[in-house]
């Protein structure tokens, strides 16, 4: 058996992980300040060092519910990278202090609400469509951006 992993990634996006936590605050209180710093010290200084990984982005959200307190949104194309990380980021304060009430597994995708290029020849002005050059600017910009749209929902940088 050998200690190499092998990537797990989807045919089509990428990983999205979801992930809500409680602050254990009677945990916390018990920290003395200098403990406290240096676990917020760790948080940051991991959530900088996951911000620094290729093809990989970080959300970190504040809650405004009684279920949660902290949230982070993990977006990676590898599964087991997204697995190491949500390890760290649970222990990043400490043994006990961030416990998990929620968290939630979803992959990137194209949306099914995209305009079609039907749809978006009826918005252009009547002028463009009845110019034949003017129509295929047009229809080549739409294309583009509708390519570079699909890309970023699919693989978001």
């Amino acid at each position: 058996m050998t200690n190499v992993t092998t990537a797990l990634i989807p045919e089509e996006g990428w990983h999205c992980l979801h992930l809500f936590y409680r602050v254990a605050h009677g945990r916390w209180q018990l920290l003395s300040r200098e403990q406290q710093n240096a676990a917020k010290s760790n948080l940051l200084a991991l959530v900088q060092e996951i911000r620094s990984l290729e093809a990989t982005q970080l959300l970190t959200l504040g809650m405004v519910t009684p279920k949660a307190d902290v949230g982070f949104m993990l977006i990676t194309p590898d599964l087991q990278n997204a697995s190491r990380i949500e390890k760290r980021l649970s222990l990043s304060l400490g043994p006990d202090v961030l416990a998990p009430v929620y968290s939630y597994l979803s992959l990137t995708e194209e949306s099914e609400y995209v305009t079609t290029e039907e749809e978006h020849l009826q918005t252009l002005p009547p002028e463009v469509r009845s110019d034949p050059a003017k129509l295929d600017q047009a229809l080549t910009a739409f294309r583009e951006r509708m390519k570079h749209y699909r890309n970023e929902r699919v693989y978001p940088t």
